[in-house]
C-alpha cells in the first residue's frame, strides 16, 4: 500500500476509535458507562485534567528542607511549542486550589489573576494548561462531546403547518418513513443533510433532556455506576441548570412540538460531535489580546444556506450567531493576555459576567462554563489597585503571584534551549550559563527583615548575604561565613525566608534580572565573533557591559543596602564562585586529589573522634576485627584544623556535641558529616590546596605556554601532567582545549591577586 493509503487507513481507523459522530442514543450510552465523567464541567475537567498527568515530588513533610511543593507534570509537558515551565512550583498549587474550591462550589465565579513582573512564566503557564487540555481530549478519559441539529434533504415535499397531530414537518418521504423505526439522522452523508446547525457555545449534549427528566436519568446512571441507591447519588449543581443556549432552546421546542410530544423524534435530528480543544483553532480556549475589541456579540443569519434551507416549521425563530472569544471558550478557558493594558471599562463586564457565570446577549442571557484566566505585570496592577474601581473587581480576582525564580538551578534549566542553539555554533564551557544565571538571581533577592523572625534567628539572619542566600535557596552550601550549626539553623528555617515576603506589594522575586534579559544577553554573546567558545569570563565580561545601561533598566538603579541590589558586586561573587569550582576541578583533572577525598579524611576522623570520646573501639575491615582509634591519625588532621596547641579531648568532645545538635534539629535526616563539619572540611581542601600549590602553579604554566619555545622552560614531567591535566578536564567535565587554557589563566591570576 502506498504512503497516502496508509495514512489513510490509519485516519479512518483513529477516526472510528474516537467514535468522533455519535447519534443521541449512542452518546446516552457512553454517559450510562461514564455518567461523573461526561456531567463535568469546565472547572472539573480542567482539574481532572492536572490530575491525568500526574504529579512528582509529592508533598511530604519535611520542614528542614525548602518548601517542598508538589509539581503537575502537565508542566513539564510544557507549552505546544514543547517548552516547559520551569519552577513555579508554589503558582501550580495555587492554581490547582483555585480549581478545587470552584469545583466544590459548582461554578468558577472567579478570575484567576496570574501577576508578576515581566517574563516570569504568566501566559506560558496558560499556554501550559491550554496544551494539556488540548493532550487529555485526545484521552479516551478525556473525550468531551458537543451536538449538531441534522436536517435531511426534502426538495418534494410541501411544508404544512401542524397543530397537535404529529405529521409530516417537510422532509422527504424515505426520511418521514423513517419515523417510526426512530433512526438517527445523526450518520447522514453530506448529500443527504440540507441544514446542519452547529451549537456554537458547544453545550452538553446532556442539556438537550429536559428536566425533571435530566435528574431522573442521571440519578439512575450515578446510582448504578457507583452501586448505591439512586436517592443518594449526587449530581453537580450545574447540571441542574438550562444549559442549551436560546436558539438551541427555541429549535428543540418547536421540533417537539411538531412531533406532538414524541422527544425521540426530536433526538434524531441530534449528530453528537466528539471535538478536542485546540489553542489554535480556538475550540474550548481562547484568548483576548488587550486592544479595543468585543469579546462576545451577536448577529442575525439571513443569507446563510443551512437557515434557508431549514423545514418551515421552525421559519418563525430569528436565528441569530454568537461569536467572540467568550462563545469560542465555553467548556473551557478563556484568558485575558494583559488585562490591565486595557481601558477599564472594555472590561467591567467581568464583575457580573463571572459572578453570575452568564453572558448577557440582545437577545437573552447565556448561561456559561467558562474558567477565566488574567495576566498582568506588577506596574499596571499597581495602578489599578489605586483606582476607585478596585473594590469592585478585588472580590472577583483570585490572585496569585508569579515571582522570578529563586533557584540557580532551576534558572539554568531555562535557558538549555537557547545553548542548544547557540551551540551549534559555538561551544558553550561547563559553568557558563550557570554563572549567569547565579548574577541573575542575585540581582532579584531581598535582604531580609530579621524582626520577622523569632529572637534565636536573628543573629544569622541579619549575616545572611545575597551570595549566601542563593546557595541556601538552591541547597547547596552557604560557604565559610557560617559555622555547621548555623548552617544548620539556615536549613531549617529556609522556608521561613523563602516566605517572609510572600503576600507583600514588594516580594521577592518581583525585581531583578528578567528572563528574557537574560536570553538576550546570552544569544548577544553567541553572535559576539570576538570569542569562539562562551566561558564564564565572557559572561563576566558581558555582564560589565550590561551594568553600563543603568538607566534601561530599573534593577540596576536601586540602591545597594549591605551587599544586596548591588549588581557590579554580584559579579564579584560569581567571579570567586566560579574560581572554587574551577579549582576543584582542576585538582580532579591533575589526580592529586579523588573524588571525595577531603570528605574520606573528614569522616574518618570525626568517626574516631567520636569512638575515642566514647571509649568504644572501630571494626577495621582489612583486618576485619575492631581496634582502638589511632591517635596518630587523629594528631595529623587536628594539626591540620590548628588544633595541636589546645586540648584534643575537649575538641573532640564539642565534635559529638555538635552531631548531637544537629540530630535534634533535624531528626529525619542522615548524618552528614560535609555538612555539619563545612568549615572543617574548608580547612581540609586549603591545606591540601597549599601542600600542592606549587605543583598545580608549575602545571598551570605549563598550560599556559603559547608554543614550543615557551615549553622548553618546563620538564617533561610537567609538561606531560598539563596534557594530561588538559585531557581529563575534558574528559571528565567537558571543557575543550579553548576554555581549558582560559579557565585556567583565569585562575592563575586570581592566585597572582591573591599573592600580591
Amino acid at each position: 500500500m502506498d504512503l497516502v493509503g496508509n495514512i489513510s487507513s490509519e485516519i479512518k481507523h483513529l477516526y472510528k476509535e474516537r467514535q468522533s459522530i455519535l447519534s443521541f442514543d449512542q452518546f446516552l450510552d457512553l454517559v450510562r458507562a461514564n455518567p461523573h465523567r461526561l456531567m463535568r464541567n469546565a472547572s472539573e475537567y480542567l482539574r481532572d485534567c492536572f490530575l491525568h498527568f500526574g504529579v512528582t515530588n509529592p508533598t511530604t513533610e519535611k520542614p528542614n528542607e525548602n518548601a517542598d511543593f508538589r509539581r503537575f507534570k502537565l508542566f513539564d509537558i510544557g507549552t505546544d511549542k514543547g517548552i516547559p515551565i520551569v519552577g513555579g512550583e508554589a503558582v501550580q498549587q495555587n492554581i490547582f486550589r483555585v480549581m478545587q474550591a470552584f469545583v466544590r462550589q459548582g461554578v468558577a465565579n472567579k478570575v484567576i489573576f496570574l501577576h508578576g513582573p515581566n517574563g516570569s512564566a504568566k501566559s506560558s503557564t496558560v499556554e501550559a494548561i491550554s496544551h494539556a487540555m488540548q493532550k487529555y481530549s485526545e484521552t479516551d478519559e478525556g473525550s468531551v462531546y458537543r451536538f449538531n441539529w441534522i436536517f435531511p434533504v426534502d426538495k418534494g415535499s410541501t411544508p404544512r403547518a401542524i397543530s397537535g397531530e404529529a405529521g409530516k414537518i417537510g422532509f422527504s418521504s424515505k426520511y418521514e418513513a423513517s419515523a417510526a423505526k426512530e433512526e438517527s439522522f445523526a450518520t447522514l452523508g453530506e448529500n443527504q443533510i440540507s441544514s446542519k446547525l452547529q451549537s456554537e457555545f458547544k453545550e452538553n449534549p446532556i442539556f438537550l433532556i429536559p428536566m425533571p427528566f435530566r435528574e431522573k436519568i442521571l440519578r439512575e446512571y450515578v446510582a448504578t455506576a457507583d452501586r448505591i441507591d439512586p436517592r443518594e447519588a449526587e449530581l453537580p449543581s450545574h447540571i441542574f441548570l438550562s444549559g442549551l443556549s436560546k436558539r438551541n432552546q427555541l429549535i428543540f421546542e418547536n421540533l417537539l412540538v411538531a412531533y406532538d410530544g414524541e422527544v425521540q423524534k426530536v433526538f434524531r435530528h441530534i449528530q453528537v460531535e466528539r471535538f478536542f480543544y485546540s489553542r489554535q483553532y480556538r475550540v474550548g480556549i481562547s484568548t483576548v489580546e488587550p486592544q479595543m475589541s468585543m469579546d462576545a456579540q451577536e448577529k442575525q443569519l439571513t443569507m446563510d444556506r443551512n437557515i434557508a434551507n431549514l423545514p418551515a416549521v421552525l421559519h418563525n425563530i430569528r436565528f441569530t450567531e454568537c461569536v467572540g472569544e467568550i462563545v469560542e471558550a465555553n467548556r473551557g478557558i478563556l484568558e485575558f493576555s494583559d488585562l490591565l493594558k486595557r481601558p477599564i471599562e472594555t472590561f467591567k463586564y467581568l464583575l457580573t459576567t463571572v459572578e453570575r457565570a452568564t453572558l448577557g446577549l440582545p437577545s437573552a442571557v447565556q448561561n456559561l462554563d467558562v474558567v477565566f484566566f488574567a495576566t498582568a505585570n506588577e506596574t499596571h496592577l499597581d495602578a489599578f489597585k489605586t483606582l476607585p474601581d478596585f473594590g469592585s473587581f478585588r472580590g472577583r480576582f483570585e490572585f496569585i503571584t508569579v515571582p522570578y525564580l529563586l533557584k540557580i538551578s532551576d534558572e539554568v534549566k531555562i535557558y538549555n534551549r537557547d545553548v542548544q542553539a547557540i551551540s551549534k555554533v559555538k561551544k558553550v564551557s561547563p559553568h557558563a550559563i550557570e554563572s549567569l544565571a547565579l548574577w541573575a538571581i542575585l540581582t532579584r533577592l531581598m535582604h531580609p527583615d530579621s524582626d520577622a523572625y523569632p529572637n534565636e534567628y536573628r543573629g544569622v539572619i541579619n549575616r545572611l548575604e545575597p551570595f549566601a542566600k542563593a546557595m541556601l535557596y538552591d541547597r547547596r552550601p552557604t560557604g565559610d561565613a557560617f559555622v555547621a550549626a548555623d548552617q544548620a539553623v539556615l536549613r531549617q528555617i529556609c522556608p521561613l525566608i523563602l516566605n517572609e515576603s510572600a503576600g507583600n506589594a514588594i516580594y521577592e522575586g518581583r525585581f531583578g534580572a528578567s528572563p528574557r534579559e537574560v536570553r538576550a544577553l546570552i544569544h548577544r554573546v553567541g553572535e559576539d565573533t570576538e570569542f569562539t567558545t562562551i566561558t564564564p569570563m565572557v559572561i563576566m565580561t558581558e555582564l560589565e557591559r550590561f551594568l553600563k545601561e543603568r538607566s534601561v533598566y530599573d534593577f540596576l538603579q536601586f540602591e545597594a543596602r549591605n551587599k544586596y541590589h548591588d549588581a557590579a558586586f554580584f559579579i564579584r561573587n560569581v567571579r570567586d564562585w566560579f574560581a572554587g569550582v574551577f579549582e576543584g576541578e582542576l585538582l580532579s583533572a591533575m589526580s592529586l586529589v579523588e573524588e571525595g577525598q577531603y570528605e574520606q579524611v573528614l569522616s574518618k576522623y570525626v568517626e574516631q573522634a567520636v569512638a575515642f570520646v566514647k571509649k568504644e573501639q572501630i571494626f577495621n575491615q582489612k583486618k576485619e576485627s575492631a581496634e582502638a582509634p589511632s591517635e596518630m591519625q587523629m594528631n595529623d588532621v587536628e594539626v591540620i584544623l590548628g588544633v595541636s596547641g589546645g586540648d584534643p579531648l575537649r575538641f573532640r568532645e564539642s565534635l559529638l556535641s555538635r552531631i548531637a545538635s544537629y540530630k535534634i534539629d533535624n531528626p529525619k535526616e542522615e548524618i552528614n558529616f560535609s555538612l555539619i563539619f563545612f568549615d572543617h572540611l574548608q580547612r581540609i581542601k586549603e591545606h591540601y590546596y597549599d601542600q600542592k600549590s606549587q605543583i598545580i602553579t608549575s602545571t598551570l604554566k605549563a598550560i599556559l605556554a603559547p608554543d614550543s619555545e615557551a615549553q622548553k622552560k618546563f620538564s617533561s614531567k610537567e609538561l606531560a601532567s598539563a596534557k594530561s591535566t588538559l585531557l581529563e578536564l575534558e574528559r571528565r567535565f567537558g571543557y575543550d582545549p579553548v576554555s581549558a587554557v582560559e579557565c585556567a589563566r583565569f585562575l592563575m591570576t586570581i592566585e597572582d591577586q591573591k599573592n600580591s
